[in-house]
């Protein structure tokens, strides 16, 4: 029972951070954004039954709240993620007698990554009876949320800004969505281990390491947009900005790993964010290109019994 109540709560607690925007709250955007973080307390903390149940109890509220759209949107941002997660990170094996090793972050990052690709394609193929495929869909899309929110901007300026957004909307959506539910899987690990309920120790992001299909989704996505300019070549250089994400977590592991001897520690990893606050899509770009050198780095010295695969 004491399970099933503390489910329940992180289901509607989640939901009404989910609310908070929708219904107006100040701040509700950064209320918003940590929805999921409830939901993945929940699941490290008690199990895939607790979040299987807290995720169904905050989709049912948010349909109660505001309509049967809304709550499918809360199982997609929310509840998914924390499944995923919760899923992923309670794994465990026992290579020797008394060595329990879990399953490494790099691999849930892996596996949330897949299953945001999963859903943009999914999504392109929903949307490829639209006239102009993809694109157009998204370009509708965007026009219209444009008309809403900016009615007294002029068409011209409107129409600027929609040529800006529409080529990466996609991209830019799912990339903020990995970012997110990232943040809140460390953020829920942390908040359990401060709490004393953690099933598992907090892993050690400074030694992050990736798999290696998102490297090799990497270049089949770069080739996508070589080789087509239709859906395949639209839908192939969303994910391939969609899949700089993890090599970019890989490159600040790495420069989390340096700073940590450096008797200037603060201030580097200081400038390091203050420059992405500031240039973001440069200095992000920057450090997924370190990110992709420590992959390949640690990847030619990985041996083949190197931890947890898949």
């Amino acid at each position: 029972m004491r399970q099933l109540g503390l489910s329940l709560a992180a289901g509607l607690l989640s939901a009404l951070l989910f609310l908070s925007l929708a219904k107006g709250v100040v701040l509700g955007f950064v209320f918003s954004y940590v929805a999921p973080l409830p939901l993945m307390m929940a699941g490290l903390a008690l199990g895939m039954g607790a979040s299987v149940m807290a995720g169904a109890a905050g989709a049912i509220a948010v349909a109660g709240g505001i309509g049967g759209w809304p709550a499918l949107s809360f199982l997609i941002v929310a509840a998914l993620p924390a499944l995923v997660v919760t899923n992923r990170a309670l794994l465990w094996r026992e290579p020797t007698a008394g060595a329990i090793e879990w399953y490494p972050p790099g691999l849930v990052l892996a596996w949330l990554t897949a299953t945001i690709l999963v859903l943009m394609s999914i999504g392109a193929l929903l949307v490829a009876g639209h006239p102009d495929g993809a694109r157009g869909w998204v370009a509708e899309m965007v026009g219209r949320t444009l008309e809403l929110l900016l009615a007294d901007l002029p068409a011209s300026q409107r129409a600027q800004l929609a040529g800006w957004w529409v080529p990466y909307f996609p991209a830019m959506v799912a990339a903020s969505w990995l970012v997110m539910v990232t943040a809140n899987a460390a953020g829920a690990q942390a908040l359990l281990v401060r709490l004393g309920r953690s099933r598992r120790p907090s892993p050690a992001y400074r030694q992050l390491r990736l798999p290696d299909w998102p490297a090799l989704a990497l270049v089949a996505a770069a080739l996508a947009v070589v080789l087509s300019d239709g859906d395949v070549g639209y839908v192939g250089a969303n994910a391939a900005v969609v899949l700089l994400v993890p090599f970019g977590l890989l490159g600040l592991a790495a420069i989390h790993g340096w700073a940590a001897g450096k008797p200037r520690a603060r201030w580097i990893l200081a400038a390091t964010y203050g420059l992405l606050a500031l240039v973001f899509v440069w200095t992000a770009l920057v450090v997924a290109v370190l990110g992709m050198v420590k992959f390949w780095t640690m990847r030619s010295r990985r041996g083949k019994s190197g931890g947890m695969q898949g």
